[in-house]
C-alpha cells in the first residue's frame, strides 16, 4: 500500500472524528467555534474519560470495493500513547501488510510484504503530523489549522454546522467537517478526494465513538465497522518504532 493512500486513509481512521468540495459555505454560524467544540467534546466525551486517557487501542474492520473487483476485508489497528504516540497497522488475514508509525518525532511507512520502512521526511511529514494531531486528545482546530471558519448549512434536509479547515499548505485543499446542530456529533468529513460518512455511533469505553462508517476515496468505497475499543491500555513504547527486518 503506497505511502498517500495510506496518508489518505489516515482522515477516516483517527478522525471521525475523513468527494467532493461544495458549491457554497453556508451562512455564518449563531455559535463560536470555541463553544461548538466544548459542546462536541461533551456530545462525544461527556465524562472527559477520553481527553483524560493516557492511551487508546482502536480495532476496525475495513471492506474495500473497487470497480468489478471482489470486496477485500482487512484489520485496522490505531494505537495512540501520551503525548504523541501513534500507530496504524493495516493487517490481512491478521497478518501486518503495512502501517504509519509516528513517535512523536519521526514517521515512518513500512511495507510488511516487501520487508520495507521508510522514514518520511519534509513536507510529507508535517502534513502527517497535523493529521496525528487530529487523533490527539485536547487537540482544537485552532491549533491545527491555519484558519478555521464556522457556517450553518444543511444535508438532506437536516441542520448541520459546517466548519471549514484550512490548511497552512498551499497545496491542500479545505477540510470540511460537518456537526449535527441538534447533537452535536460529526456527521461527515470530505476533502476534495475523500468523503466520510459515520452511519452510526455507539458508547465504548464511556466514550461515544462511530462504530459504523463509510468512505469514499478516488472512486473506491470502504466501510468500517468498530471491532474495539478500549482506553488506558499499557502499551510498550517499542510498539512506536518500525520493526528490523
Amino acid at each position: 500500500m503506497k505511502n498517500l493512500r495510506i496518508a489518505a486513509l489516515l482522515f477516516s481512521l483517527i478522525f471521525v472524528l475523513i468527494g467532493s468540495g461544495c458549491m457554497s459555505d453556508g451562512d455564518p454560524a449563531n455559535i463560536g467555534l470555541s463553544i461548538l467544540q466544548k459542546k462536541m467534546h461533551k456530545a462525544m466525551d461527556p465524562d472527559g474519560l477520553y481527553r483524560k486517557s493516557k492511551s487508546y487501542v482502536q480495532k476496525q474492520m475495513m471492506v474495500v470495493s473497487e470497480g468489478w473487483s471482489a470486496d477485500k476485508g482487512y484489520i485496522v489497528e490505531t494505537k495512540y500513547k501520551r503525548p504523541d504516540k501513534m500507530s496504524i497497522i493495516f493487517k490481512e488475514d491478521n497478518i501486518p501488510i503495512a502501517s504509519i508509525i509516528f513517535n512523536g518525532d519521526n514517521v515512518w511507512s513500512v511495507n510488511y510484504k516487501e520487508k520495507q520502512r521508510t522514514l518520511i521526511k519534509g513536507e510529507q511529514l508535517e502534513k502527517l503530523k497535523v493529521l496525528f494531531a487530529l487523533g490527539r486528545p485536547g487537540s482544537t482546530y485552532q491549533e491545527i489549522f491555519k484558519d478555521v471558519k464556522l457556517f450553518e448549512t444543511e444535508l438532506s434536509g437536516n441542520p448541520y454546522y459546517k466548519i471549514k479547515c484550512i490548511s497552512k499548505f498551499e497545496d491542500q485543499d479545505p477540510l470540511y467537517i460537518y456537526v449535527g446542530r441538534h447533537n452535536f456529533l460529526t456527521k461527515r468529513i470530505e476533502t476534495s478526494s475523500t468523503t466520510s460518512i459515520v452511519d452510526r455511533y455507539g458508547l465504548h469505553d464511556g466514550v461515544i465513538i462511530p462504530e459504523q462508517t463509510h468512505e469514499f476515496v478516488n472512486g473506491s468505497e470502504k466501510r468500517y465497522k468498530l471491532i474495539v475499543y478500549k482506553l488506558n491500555v499499557k502499551i510498550d513504547d517499542n510498539e512506536f518504532f518500525p520493526p528490523a527486518f
